[in-house]
């Protein structure tokens, strides 16, 4: 047995999917100087509007007009794959807002043809859509029981012929031309074109007419065009009027984020990347930068990438929330597109002895307020908040923050110091004396002078000399001062580049 979910008027309920049905709207397709109704429904039908009639003579109907959106259409399409995918592994996308699905040994999980299609017709206008719904022994008597009836309809096998048999031609999509030989030849509903004589029909029509004539009888069999699961989750929205303000801005995101949230729950998977993509209205007669002659899009990408995945919005939202917050678009916004890069759920178990840590989702939060408030990079690009590790470099202290923990390095204990050096971060500026030999004599920094009693060094340290910008190079002094009475060791160096000395730490 097939399944079949048919949502008539596709083009408007996509467009309405979060709104009312019922309210009465056509949707213009074509260029700006020749709008044309594309697509309307049954209410804005009995207000007088038809397909084809321009954009005036629509708005004298006194219903709403909107712009045909094809994201729209795709994000509606996807919904109801999902919808098919719950309840079979086999899912065919036949046209828009048309699916048909493989419902063999369904039963046994689901129960019998009645209930399943309850079910699908349930879940189906939980999320929005006016739909129609069969079961039938064959794809195409199911897609045309679908298209035709309304509500739940149950096809036997072999009673095909019988159910469809009141249905008007044009629910089988002929070709213009074979329809206006049906309607010449007085055919009108699927009954008449089964009792047609089979040689002569395909005489007239050829194959094409054949397979028409065996459509009506329920006669076709085939195997269905399988739906790949996509490896992208993506939801779009292309606004009437661009958005200047964060707050709306936020407000329709969280709207997609929920629905992307939705589709992945749905496979039992998470995300551990957002990735954003908004169309920016700019109009060169505003902006400073040159752009091409009239008004053009640019694209303004944010990416938001947690530790590990997670399937919680409101984290998500709220790390989105505040990454718009520290780099807002320069732009008004006209159009929001939101990708997740699905992941696997990562389960972990703690020790029953083992102290709580915080949740990476929460963890991920806090320091997004962090980077919010105090800036994301310090005065040398290094990050301030995140996790340190070593950078691979030469350089005394040189080290990075990243988003996400280093892996561990394991050194062995033995060729550790004796005695550790405790930094000064930043290092502290000094004024040193030299003996004719140029051994320091005497340090003074921090207001105060202390004598040298014992010097080792230098030592000449140096890299990056392919660089211009970032080449260091310097001699380094392990001295041990004489500060209150007693001595105290300390590691000084001067940097040759600059001439200025720098005391860079103390020996514990």
């Amino acid at each position: 047995m097939f399944g079949c979910i048919y949502v008539p008027d596709f083009p408007v309920q996509a467009a309405l999917l979060h709104e009312s049905q019922e309210q009465a709207l056509a949707l213009l397709g074509g260029p700006d100087s020749l709008l044309k109704v594309v697509a309307c429904n049954k209410a804005a039908r009995s207000a007088g509007i038809r397909i084809g009639v321009t954009k005036l003579q629509a708005e004298a109907c006194g219903i709403e007009l909107r712009k045909r959106v094809p994201a729209d259409e795709e994000a509606a399409q996807a919904v109801l794959i999902d919808c098919a995918f719950n309840f079979s592994p086999r899912v065919e996308a036949t046209s828009p807002g048309a699916i048909i699905f493989d419902l063999a040994g369904a039963e046994r999980l689901l129960g019998n043809d009645h209930a399943i299609a309850a079910g699908v017709l349930n879940q189906v206008t939980s999320r929005g859509f006016n739909c129609n719904v069969s079961v039938a022994a064959n794809p195409d008597a199911a897609y045309c029981a679908a298209k035709g009836f309304k509500g739940i309809t149950l096809i036997d096998e072999g009673d095909e012929a019988w159910h469809l048999s009141a249905l008007p031609v044009k629910v089988l999509d002929p070709e213009p031309e074979v329809l206006d030989i049906f309607t010449a030849w007085g055919v009108k509903n699927l009954r008449s074109l089964a009792a047609l004589p089979t040689i002569q029909i395909t005489e007239r029509l050829g194959q094409y007419g054949l397979h028409l004539q065996q459509l009506a009888q329920g006669a076709v069999t085939r195997e269905l065009v399988p739906f790949d699961l996509p490896g992208l989750f993506q939801e779009r929205e292309e606004l009437e009027e661009p958005i200047e303000l964060l707050e709306p801005l936020c407000f329709i995101i969280n709207r997609l984020l929920s629905r992307l949230l939705d589709r992945l729950l749905e496979r039992s998977l998470a995300t551990d990347r957002i990735e954003i993509d908004l169309d920016l209205e700019v109009h060169t007669d505003r902006e400073i930068d040159s752009l091409p002659a009239g008004s053009s899009r640019i694209t303004f990408p944010r990416t938001i990438k947690v530790p590990v995945p997670v399937q919680d919005a409101r984290v998500l939202f709220k790390l989105i929330q505040l990454d718009l917050a520290a780099h807002p678009p320069f732009a008004p916004v006209k159009k929001i597109s939101i990708e997740a890069i699905p992941a696997r759920i990562r389960y972990t178990q703690a020790g029953l002895f083992q102290r709580l840590s915080p949740e990476p989702a929460e963890l991920e939060v806090a320091m997004a307020r962090i980077r919010a408030d105090f800036g994301e990079v310090d005065t040398q690009g290094r990050g301030r908040v995140g996790f340190i590790s070593m950078a691979d470099s030469h350089r005394p202290d040189d080290f990075q923050v990243g988003r996400s923990p280093a892996k561990e390095i394991i050194q062995d204990k033995s060729l550790a110091p004796a005695n550790p050096l405790l930094r000064f971060r930043p290092v502290i500026p000094a004024r040193v004396e030299t003996s004719p030999a140029n051994i320091p004599v005497s340090v003074c920094f921090l207001r105060k002078r202390a004598p040298v009693t014992a010097a080792s060094g230098p030592w000449r340290r140096g890299g990056e000399w392919w660089d211009s910008k970032n080449k260091w190079l310097r001699d380094e002094w392990d001295l041990q001062l004489e500060v209150g009475g007693r001595p105290v060791e300390y590691r000084i160096y001067h940097d040759l580049s600059t001439g200025q000395w720098f005391v860079e730490g103390i020996y514990d």
